[in-house]
């Protein structure tokens, strides 16, 4: 037996110069890359957190006792979401550029990868059914709720069943989602009386919430409500209630100093809605709904985000606008603010319930907040990061409510993840009031001058320093802060192409496009001109010439024209007949929309 001891010492002795080289990889890692952390989660005994960085493809252990990084492992490219098992014993994690949801187990080096799932394209979300079994992945871009099966996927028979279930189409990009047991709330949702779970799924960017019977794969309803950016979704702890986090651009203010001021233009709340008129597809949806308007002139609320609700009522609001996390009592009086880094997005509680660690995406830090007070007992750095570039301090600019008076929306408000909100914004961009127009996505900017509707401006600089001094009434930027949103903002690409699996549809719709002189105003590679075109189309004040919009991505820009008429593509071409030269067939216009889906 003696012999064995030195041999067992060498191996130790190994392990641990192994954990040790492994850990100065990792602290050399910290000091030169940035995380971006997009979501976290505490462990059971509340003494750990697990984080997904999307920019570094990372996922961190935070020990909250020594309130710092102890472990971080490469997982993956783009990561956007993670979720413990509902037996604890692995996180499940999403890749947004590898298309993928990996298993990840845990072991005393790391985070090991277990296995790879490709999924459909795009992965932002997921959640687990109650009994976790299933796996539902939401996918933005291509607009599709994977159901995986963790069962068949996680099992190490040989012969395993198919992971993916299904696959479920959207009429919109989903983002969050919210599953509705029925076992759990028979009691509280009367019109629900049977064992069967729905899914709740809400627009990335617009107003629509859809709700889904994964058991069957139909879509129960997909109705509007007026919001946009919706980024939270909770059950509420004790009532039958559905719980949102969004807000609200009306069509009917503008952008003058007033209607900023008294947040009229761009309304921050938190929406609660009955749950039996959810998951009734005839019910409405507002009849009983209820509108907890958050801040308030001289301290808008910028931007609300993900938030919790605790049991006994309290709710904590990721403000990432503001970089504040904002307390409201069980009836939703306001109970404070405090300070975070930049961009807070997301919000968790230990099972005590006593602090919320709030996710700062942009600084790539963790904020511990007491809620008793409420105070800031904390701040853990994920790791030291590069220097900022001219874009990533555009990107926090892009994000900051504070550019605009009293902080009431940030550019994302609008233009969210780059993108676009779908609805009307009455501003002076194209040098009036009273001609609302669509928001136009700044992803693909970089090569599409002119810029507004009216091609008003003729540089993207120009377009940036108008809009924040006029639309969302802020001070002046300096000279460099604009420069750094023009860098951001030309670092965005063109929205993916939502595709079409007919390539022979998509060559004939091309011809089409050629035949019919749309290239004219859409001219390749770009897909948009610099003139301003009579498009046939009047504002209310009689105006009909604007810039085309680039066609890159079109398919995820829905609704048309300069004021959303046309609700799809279809509609652009049926309804509307645009720019068409003579008629064509329903199985043309179905080739023409192919191609454009292509683009």
């Amino acid at each position: 037996m003696t012999p064995k001891r030195p041999l067992q010492f060498l191996i130790w002795l190994f392990v641990l110069r192994l954990v040790a080289t492994s850990t100065a990889f990792a602290e050399e890692i910290l000091a030169t890359q940035f995380r971006r952390p997009v979501a976290l989660v505490v462990s059971q005994d509340g003494n750990r957190i697990a984080i997904a960085n999307q920019r570094s493809g990372t996922v961190s252990l935070v020990d909250l006792h020594e309130k710092k990084v102890v472990l971080e492992t490469a997982i993956g490219k783009r990561l956007s979401d993670l979720i413990v098992t509902r037996d604890t014993r692995q996180l499940l994690v999403t890749d947004e550029e590898t298309h993928q949801l990996i298993a990840v187990s845990f072991s005393p080096t790391g985070y090991k990868v277990e296995k790879r799932l490709t999924v459909s394209p795009y992965p932002v979300s997921i959640k687990l059914s109650e009994e976790g079994t299933y796996a539902f992945v939401a996918s933005l871009w291509s607009r599709t709720i994977t159901i995986v099966n963790l069962n068949a996927w996680l099992d190490e028979g040989e012969t395993p069943l198919p992971a993916v279930e299904r696959q479920i189409r959207l009429p919109f990009a989903p983002r969050e989602m919210l599953v509705l047991n029925a076992g759990d709330q028979q009691a509280k949702i009367p019109s629900l009386d049977d064992a069967r779970l729905k899914l709740l799924v809400a627009d990335a960017f617009g107003s629509r919430l859809a709700v889904i019977d994964p058991e069957s794969g139909q879509i129960d309803s997909v109705r509007e409500i007026p919001a946009h950016a919706i980024r939270g979704l909770r059950l509420h702890p004790t009532k039958s209630h559905l719980v949102i986090s969004h807000q609200v651009l009306s069509r009917l203010a503008q952008s003058t100093f007033d209607d900023v001021h008294w947040g009229s233009l761009m309304t921050n709340v938190l929406r609660t809605v009955e749950l039996s008129d959810v998951l009734d597809p005839k019910a409405d949806l507002l009849k009983h709904s209820v509108l907890q308007y958050l801040g308030g002139p001289d301290r808008g609320a910028g931007d609300p985000a993900g938030f919790v609700m605790i049991s006994n009522g309290l709710t904590g609001l990721a403000l990432s606008g503001t970089d504040e996390l904002m307390l409201l009592d069980e009836n939703n009086v306001y109970g404070g603010r405090v300070n975070t880094e930049s961009y807070p997005t997301s919000v968790a509680t230990g099972p005590d319930g006593k602090h919320a660690y709030v996710l700062n995406t942009l600084s790539g830090s963790v904020s511990i907040i007491q809620l008793a007070g409420p105070i800031l007992v904390g701040t853990i750095t994920l790791g030291l990061q590069p220097d900022l570039t001219p874009a990533d301090r555009g990107e926090r600019l892009f994000h900051n409510a504070k550019l605009s008076h009293d902080g009431w929306f940030s550019c994302s408000s609008c233009h969210v993840q780059g993108h676009t909100n779908g609805l009307l914004n009455d501003n002076m961009t194209d040098g009036t009031f009273g001609t609302a127009k669509r928001v136009l996505t700044l992803r693909g900017v970089a090569e599409t001058a002119p810029y507004s509707w009216t091609g008003r401006f003729k540089t993207l600089s120009d377009q940036i320093a108008h809009s924040v001094k006029s639309t969302m009434q802020g001070n002046p930027l300096t000279d460099e802060e604009t420069s750094d949103l023009e860098a951001y903002m030309k670092s965005l690409p063109p929205p993916p192409a939502l595709g079409s699996d007919d390539k022979l549809a998509v060559a004939r719709g091309a011809a089409i496009f050629e035949a019919q002189n749309c290239r004219n105003c859409h001219t390749q590679p770009v897909f948009t001109t610099a003139k301003i075109v009579d498009v046939g189309l009047k504002d209310e004040q009689g105006a009909s010439k604007f810039n085309p919009p680039s066609l890159r991505g079109v398919s995820q820009s829905a609704p048309y024209f300069h004021d959303g008429r046309a609700k799809s593509l279809e509609s652009l071409f049926t309804q509307f007949r645009h720019q068409l030269n003579g008629k064509l067939s329903s199985e043309e216009i179905a080739d023409l929309i192919a191609f454009l889906n292509s683009l």
